[in-house]
């Protein structure tokens, strides 16, 4: 079995409320630290509720005690049981591509801003501090105190760069996108009058989600493509052809 199907069968035990213990928070710590892993969940659980909206679960798991049965029931001596198990393989491999084909169109039509900002952010992890400011941002960002996180930036009379980026992800963890597009946007404005990079990407990725966020759709889409395209982007990888492709119906609407 390899790694994928291992993390497969983990995270439908995940959804399942089956695991406990030291298995539960190694597999919470594995979905915070890999987007691709995060997107799998999504998929799994929007693939389990249009199964469950569908009646295909019963179905599927009629299919092999059925088999079974039948097998025992008309094989004989010297009849094709090889032929009879490829043609029942065959209607599970039918099943499974219905499930396939009803799961996607269901992502497809049933995506909103507010599920596709939800399957996307993640709180940015701030791995170093700063040190030298005496505003003490980053200590209360690392706490998780993003109300106390917004407060004392309110309090700032000159922000930084990196004060405008860490308020920008409180406002969007407390659900202000509003707050959190002006404070990218103020983050981006300095970086260009002063000719520096500052948390330049990271601002890109989370600005184009506040928007999604907001329902600016078109100004998501934009940053979005733009970083989809860029291979070399940090975020290239989180954000796919499929979020992209939602992304883009819900800019028609």
């Amino acid at each position: 079995m390899n790694e994928h199907s291992v993390n497969t069968d983990l995270l439908i035990q995940y959804l399942d409320g089956e695991l406990q213990g030291e298995e539960l928070q190694s597999i919470k710590n594995n979905i915070e630290a890999n987007p691709a892993l995060l997107e799998e969940l999504e998929n799994l659980r929007v693939a389990r509720e249009a199964v469950s909206a569908y009646g295909l679960r019963k179905q599927i798991q009629s299919i092999h005690p059925e088999m079974m049965r039948e097998l025992k029931e008309k094989t004989k001596p010297g009849t094709g049981v090889t032929r009879m198990i490829f043609q029942y393989s065959f209607r599970v491999a039918a099943v499974l591509i219905i499930l396939f084909g009803i799961s996607t169109l269901y992502q497809y039509y049933t995506s909103t801003p507010e599920k596709l900002f939800s399957e996307k952010f993640q709180t940015f992890e701030l791995r170093e501090l700063r040190g030298s400011s005496g505003n003490h941002l980053e200590d209360l960002y690392k706490a998780g105190n993003m109300g106390a996180v917004i407060t004392r930036f309110n309090s700032l009379s000159n922000p930084l760069v990196e004060d405008y980026f860490l308020a920008g992800n409180a406002y969007l963890s407390s659900h202000q996108p509003k707050k959190a597009i002006e404070a990218f946007l103020n983050l981006q404005q300095i970086n260009k009058s002063s000719n520096q990079h500052l948390f330049e990407e990271d601002a890109e990725y989370y600005l184009a989600l506040a928007y999604l966020d907001n329902g600016q759709i078109a100004q998501a889409l934009s940053i979005m493509e733009k970083i989809h395209a860029d291979q070399n982007h940090p975020y290239n990888r989180q954000v796919g052809n499929w979020f992209i492709i939602k992304l883009k119906r819900l800019s028609t609407h």
